[in-house]
């Protein structure tokens, strides 16, 4: 028996993160649940149930920054095996970056033909980094 967990190492505020969640040998569902914890305090959490494997988001709130825990448990009814696993690690919180929109004159090329593009740098809340990229 075990599992692994797979997350982000870096969570950006304000978006939603998926967190990868395998549990080996596993032959029921497992309820896992997640939390993602600031100064001792539950900012974000959330739980699935996961056969074999599965993926859980979590919303990340606006305007964190720093390191917090995230904490993942999965557990079946007490009366059947009870716990199954628990771990925790840090993780750091930032602030959304920017983001880069790539446009194209058309959806689909022949072969020789001239792409051309536009290039749009935006911030979190989708201002234009600069007036004119280059």
């Amino acid at each position: 028996r075990g599992y692994l967990i797979a997350a982000p190492s870096v969570f950006r505020s304000g978006v939603e993160e998926a967190i990868s969640v395998t549990i080996f040998n596993s032959a029921k569902e497992t309820t896992v649940q997640i939390q993602l914890v600031v100064k001792g305090e539950t900012v974000s959490r959330s739980h699935g149930t996961v056969l074999d494997k599965g993926t859980i988001k979590l919303k990340v709130p606006s305007g964190l920054r720093g390191q917090a825990h995230l904490k993942v448990w999965g557990n079946r009814h007490l009366a059947e095996e009870g716990h199954i696993f628990h771990n925790y690690t840090t993780v750091t919180i930032d602030s959304k970056g920017s983001s880069v929109f790539i446009q194209t004159d058309k959806p689909v090329y022949k072969p020789k033909q001239k792409v051309l593009i536009n290039l749009f740098m935006v911030t979190s809340d989708l201002r234009p980094v600069n007036d004119r990229v280059k």
